[in-house]
């Protein structure tokens, strides 16, 4: 019969597992974590809904990855500029219309 203290160290055992096989990923492997993939069948906000979701969860990722190897000050600008921006222009020019792409900030 498992014991709370049982679980609580294999829950700790599988999350240290986890952080040190992405803390020893270089900055490319972080792409591994990337797992959007259009799909043409669905409705623009249905993609667009899946796109922000594994957004969120790369994010996630990135987060740990910069905070690790390069501390916490200016984490969300790196993560933002570094891995998200990235992945949103490539949403926004292939699935907005061209006037649109236009447009910048």
């Amino acid at each position: 019969m498992a014991t709370e203290s049982n679980l609580k160290t294999v829950i700790t055992s599988l999350n240290d597992a986890f952080s040190e096989k992405l803390f020893a990923k270089t900055q490319d492997e972080l792409e591994e974590y990337w797992h959007f993939k259009h799909d043409p069948s669905a409705s623009p906000e249905w993609n667009l809904y899946q796109f922000t979701s594994m957004l969120e969860l790369y994010k996630s990722f990135c987060r740990r990855w910069e905070e690790h190897h390069n501390g916490h000050c200016c984490v969300v600008e790196r993560v933002r500029d570094k891995y998200l921006m990235p992945k949103i222009r490539v949403f926004v020019k292939d699935h907005v219309p061209t006037e649109q792409n236009e447009r910048t900030p």
